[in-house]
């Protein structure tokens, strides 16, 4: 359990990164959609950063969210776990950032996979 709360913090540490930067490329409205559930898994795992950006109804918290789901998913995939320091969550979320800034169109889940492995380490089971 302590291991989850501990990837969850580094997880939103990056996400947080990057939904700052998608956040600064659109100019973000007040809406509905900051109230709606974030995308499921399966919902996010095909979209691009910025379709995923205007799925989360432009919304930092929202985008964040996709983010961290499409984390976890790398992370269970991989059979990863992420360091237990600041720095490698913000290095990662910048690196998703400027990913996405660089190409809007590419997957988004390719992008997090990619920046996930780069930080993370193999699981201790």
């Amino acid at each position: 359990m302590k291991m989850r709360h501990l990837l969850t913090s580094v997880v939103i540490v990056m996400a947080s990164a990057i939904a700052a930067v998608v956040h600064a490329q659109a100019p973000a409205t007040k809406t509905a959609a900051a109230t709606l559930p974030a995308l499921t898994a399966v919902q996010a795992l095909p979209l691009t950063c910025a379709q995923a950006w205007i799925a989360s109804g432009k919304s930092y918290a929202q985008m964040r969210a996709i983010v961290i789901e499409l984390a976890k998913v790398s992370l269970v995939n991989r059979d990863l776990t992420l360091p237990n320091r600041r720095e490698a969550g913000l290095d990662a979320g910048k690196g998703i950032a400027a990913d996405c800034k660089a190409d809007p169109h590419a997957g988004l889940f390719a992008i997090v996979d990619k920046h996930v492995r780069r930080i993370a380490a193999p699981a201790r089971n």
